[in-house]
């Protein structure tokens, strides 16, 4: 049974649907059954879970102790040991308007999001942050961070959220500007591996994936060796190593994004900054590259259609450019675009294929503009 919204509010699903990656449909039911639960709440309990590194509990959706009155699916009461931890970790979902209130109750920590017809716009940071997990949940399942794949296709190692890897010199070029601001902390994620490792930095492109084929395990070759899995892992959990790959990720799709809204904007003066549409234009960029091979349909069905707003416009960017992929992925990738948009999966029928993309962190979909997006047009 599929996930029913209204608006950003779960509504209904089968009771042990997912929700998020780690909590289901009926963990957030009331006591007579029903659900209620804005997205911007199942997003804090997934990134707390994530932030404590373990089972958190759903222990009420009621409100109590003069808390959460009137703010019925805005709150959640949670357990996962120790309160004080807990609420600490919870208060660094404040920084970017996840949560605007946090209190411990006894075992039970308090929490609420922002007023959801006023939901605070994201900063660039956190909203490229966000763009780049969902990207990363449409090609790969679990802690984007922790993603190692061996040469099932002929890249050789790939890895993290955006599969930086050794056929494109991506892995390379990104590891390297890590060791120029950390190489210590590097070194010590590595361990034992990292003289042999600073070798395979210094090899030609070719026998870098021949290396990587060497150490690829299981069907296709796409598992890795269990050691290097170990390193990379710890390595992704290093926080100045997520940050240095949002800057990479930036420096490389970032700037395709802003030059696409650019372009964009010259054709249609309708700005573009909620995170929704940016998080799509975003994910065409990573897969598609740019908008410059559907130019001349873009500008076709603006002038046809005079699109309305932010979503239209984007919409037919993000549709003109899939039917421009080889035949075989158009559908894929007009669904993933959809999906980004309506929050939803969305069924695309183009060029004899059909698609419906399903993906575990649509909830990061903040329904709400980026921070200072017009001065990246000047």
């Amino acid at each position: 049974m599929a996930l029913q919204f209204e608006g950003d509010f779960l509504v209904g699903g089968g009771a042990r649907e997912r929700a998020t990656p780690n909590f289901t449909v009926g963990e957030y039911a009331a006591a007579d059954g029903s659900v209620r639960m804005h997205r911007e709440v199942l997003a804090a309990v997934q990134m707390l879970r994530e932030a404590l590194g373990r089972a958190v509990r759903i222990a009420s959706v009621r409100a109590a102790d003069g808390l959460g009155a009137g703010r019925r699916g805005q709150f959640v009461w949670i357990e996962s040991g120790d309160p004080e931890e807990v609420a600490s970790a919870a208060r660094a979902l404040i920084k970017d308007g996840t949560l605007d209130r946090v209190e411990i109750r006894g075992q039970r920590v308090f929490l609420q999001m922002p007023d959801a017809n006023a939901l605070p716009a994201l900063v660039p940071q956190s909203a490229l942050e966000r763009a780049i997990q969902v990207t990363a949940a449409f090609e790969t399942s679990g802690n984007p961070y922790h993603q190692v794949t061996g040469n099932f296709d002929g890249a050789g190692l790939s890895y993290g959220p955006i599969q930086v890897n050794f056929g494109t010199g991506t892995l390379p070029t990104l590891f390297k500007r890590f060791e120029m601001r950390s190489p210590a902390l590097l070194k010590r994620c590595f361990g034992d591996l990292w003289e042999e490792w600073q070798s395979v930095m210094k090899m030609s492109r070719t026998r870098q994936i021949a290396w990587a084929d060497a150490l690829s395990r299981g069907r296709n070759k796409a598992d890795f060796d269990p050691d290097w899995k170990a390193a990379f892992e710890r390595i992704g959990d290093t926080p100045a190593f997520r940050d240095e790959m949002v800057n990479y990720a930036y420096d490389v799709y970032g700037r395709k994004l802003i030059a696409a809204l650019s372009w964009l904007n010259g054709v249609c003066p309708i700005t573009i900054g909620n995170f929704r549409c940016l998080a799509a234009l975003y994910d065409l960029c990573v897969q598609q590259g740019s908008l410059n091979k559907a130019d001349s349909a873009i500008r076709k069905r603006i002038e046809q259609e005079q699109p309305r707003d932010e979503f239209h416009l984007t919409r037919i960017a993000v549709e003109e450019r899939g039917r421009k992929a080889s035949p075989r992925w158009r559908a894929d990738c007009i669904s993933r675009r959809l999906s980004i948009l309506e929050c939803a999966p969305v069924s695309v029928a183009e060029s004899g294929q059909t698609a419906r993309r399903n993906n575990p962190r649509l909830y990061l979909l903040r329904n709400a503009p980026v921070k200072d997006m017009a001065r990246y047009l000047l």
